[in-house]
């Protein structure tokens, strides 16, 4: 919803709030559609979608249904559906979402937890189970930093432990294979 809803956005469009570059605010805002932030929102924002520019900053708790972020959001973030992080985007602190999508470059540090999908309610979940599939699963992350540096350790590890498990599945094979050659032909299952 917020990534095509910034597609055909207008300023002037009912229910939609427009906080620009170079404007900062400070409060509590309740929006009823949209909230497309370039500029400094310090303070908490309820929205159906909040879509964070590049420029865009928003510093508190964030509770929306659908959040696209190029830019930065950190303190508490709440998305009941789907969080976007672009490329260029940095999501820090506590984090509760049903979906994740990250781009490659994407920055998101903090306490990271899956939604249960029947009840929409935030559940903790193993921080350092990482399973490659369609849904994102939280990941431990490095505590922001040296953010490249911390990268590429993490890149580093995962490297090392993709070729440690690709070492122990071959050594099972091997190992398998030649248990099978040295039975006697017929306790082969299928011969004999």
């Amino acid at each position: 919803m917020a990534a095509n809803a910034i597609a055909g956005f207008r300023p002037e469009q009912e229910n939609v709030v427009y906080i620009g570059a170079g404007v900062t605010v400070k409060g509590e805002f309740s929006v009823p559609d949209l909230l497309v932030v370039d500029g400094v929102v310090e303070g908490d924002v309820t929205a159906r979608g909040v879509v964070v520019g590049q420029s865009g900053v928003i510093r508190g708790h964030v509770a929306a249904e659908e959040a696209d972020v190029s830019g930065s959001i950190s303190d508490h973030v709440e998305i009941s559906e789907l969080l976007t992080v672009r490329s260029t985007g940095r999501v820090e602190g506590r984090v509760i979402y049903r979906e994740m999508e990250l781009e490659k470059g994407a920055v998101v540090t903090g306490d990271l937890s899956a939604m249960n999908e029947e009840r929409a309610v935030a559940r903790p979940t193993p921080a350092a189970k990482i399973v490659p599939q369609a849904r994102a699963e939280p990941v431990a992350v490095a505590p922001v930093g040296k953010t490249s540096a911390s990268l590429e350790r993490l890149s580093e590890a995962a490297r090392a432990a993709r070729k440690s498990a690709a070492k122990s599945v071959a050594s099972e094979i091997a190992a398998e294979r030649r248990n099978v050659l040295r039975a006697p032909m017929s306790s082969r299952k299928g011969r004999g």
